[in-house]
């Protein structure tokens, strides 16, 4: 069986139009699913915590389709759930191609990853409160500023590691060593 190079090999190759093409979609569906899942196991974890599993996307759902009151959200509704997975799926979709791009144009990972970390740790941030503002009224006061900073700052975190093994292997081996990857 014949194996396709490593990313990050096919990357140190010549580069022609469809392989960088092919590069940055991997890296967006990638990018996209690490944060995707790293938020949803995170407000997973806050909401069994509160012993509520599922509260905030039904919150979240129930808020933006049906209208409802944020306050007046009392019970975990998996309809909304379902509903509100699929806009959080389009949603980190749109974000993890737009930061794979933003890569490839950029290739900031490499030599500044805090930075990547951080930029995208705001694009989150600003992009959900203003976005819930707007779409969701409410729903920042009903599940709390600390933990969407939190999720978020993950989220900036997990989406920024994938990127830097993808594209740089020696600082990650070098980040799990523990020794500076810059």
């Amino acid at each position: 069986m014949i194996q396709a190079p490593p990313s990050h090999e096919r990357r140190n190759h010549e580069r022609s139009k469809p392989s960088v093409l092919a590069d940055v979609l991997y890296d967006a569906f990638y990018s996209a699913a690490v944060g995707g899942a790293a938020l949803g196991l995170f407000f997973l974890i806050v909401d069994s915590a509160r012993g509520e599993p599922f509260f905030t996307p039904s919150l979240m759902g129930s808020v933006l389709f049906l209208g409802v009151a944020a306050d007046a959200v009392t019970e975990v509704r998996l309809d909304m759930v379902a509903y509100f997975t699929m806009i959080h799926f389009a949603l980190f979709g749109a974000v993890g191609l737009a930061l794979a791009i933003l890569v490839y144009e950029v290739e900031v990972h490499s030599r500044h990853p805090r930075e990547l970390v951080g930029a995208l740790f705001l694009v989150l941030e600003g992009g959900f409160l203003i976005g819930a503002n707007l779409f969701m009224p409410g729903v920042v006061s009903a599940i709390g500023f600390g933990p969407i900073v939190v999720g978020n700052l993950l989220t900036a975190v997990a989406m920024a590691l994938f990127l830097m093994r993808s594209h740089n292997p020696d600082a990650w081996n070098r980040l799990k060593a523990g020794k500076p990857f810059v």
